[in-house]
């Protein structure tokens, strides 16, 4: 009989609990709808060359040898970012769906230079890279969970954007040579972060974004104009961009 007693209180306590505890879990804010902003970041971006000397009627093993690692040198820097952001999100209690698309642009423009003497004669050479870079595209399907006036979200999409790489090389023999290649290349971009709904649908947003392209330059060339190439050319890039964003939920 206590037991039976006791077992019909706990019951009536959860049951009481239970719709408060639902009621508390469940979103009050409306995060549904149509929503664009700004944002300003600073990125860290890469390019990681796999550019290479080639056996050739010029260069010997020795030489290839030699340069390969000096053209495979990385071409680093950062830059100041601002992005345009447009989306849609739909809204299932607690979780959030929805797609955005953003440009966002910078001036990369990044140069690594290298010089000295083949060790298979005494000549001297140079050698200058330029990677340049000033937008990227995105369109990102996104996930997220609400919870009251904070979003938590990630997303995943392609990417696009315009490369310029340009390489001049000399040597004492004298030769010279100036290669260069524009590129539309596409990407992949991610991203998380972490939205605050503010008044009048205004939302304070940070977040971080990563951009990777495989292939941002492809050719080769020769530097004394003969019949067989002696550089080829091919490099990935990377960039990872932090923002801070203010935007406006219609």
């Amino acid at each position: 009989m206590a037991a039976a007693l006791m077992l019909g209180t706990m019951t009536a306590m959860i049951s009481g609990i239970t719709p408060a505890f639902a009621e508390d879990a469940k979103s009050t804010q409306n995060w549904q709808g149509l929503y664009g902003g700004l944002a300003l970041g600073g990125a860290y971006s890469a390019a990681n060359p796999d550019s290479n000397a080639i056996v050739s009627p010029y260069f010997f093993a020795g030489d290839k040898t030699q340069l390969d690692p000096l053209l495979q040198r990385k071409i680093d820097g950062w830059d100041v970012t601002g992005s345009l952001l447009a989306g849609y999100d739909w809204q299932t209690g607690n979780i959030t769906y929805g797609l955005e698309g953003d440009v966002s642009v910078m001036d990369f423009s990044e140069t690594e230079n290298f010089s000295g003497n083949y060790n298979t004669n005494a000549n001297a050479f140079s050698s200058s890279t330029t990677i340049e870079t000033n937008f990227s595209l995105s369109l990102r399907p996104k996930i997220g969970y609400v919870q009251d006036r904070v979003q938590l979200y990630a997303s995943l999409g392609p990417s696009i954007s315009r490369f310029k790489t340009t390489h001049r090389f000399s040597d004492a023999a004298p030769n010279s040579m100036t290669f260069t290649d524009t590129k539309t290349a596409i990407g992949v971009s991610s991203a998380i972060g972490a939205g605050y709904m503010l008044d009048d649908g205004w939302v304070l947003r940070g977040d971080y974004v990563f951009s990777y392209y495989p292939d941002i330059t492809d050719g080769s060339d020769n530097l004394d104009n003969a019949n067989t190439d002696d550089f080829k050319y091919d490099s990935d890039f990377q960039s990872h961009n932090i923002r801070i964003g203010l935007i406006k939920r219609f």
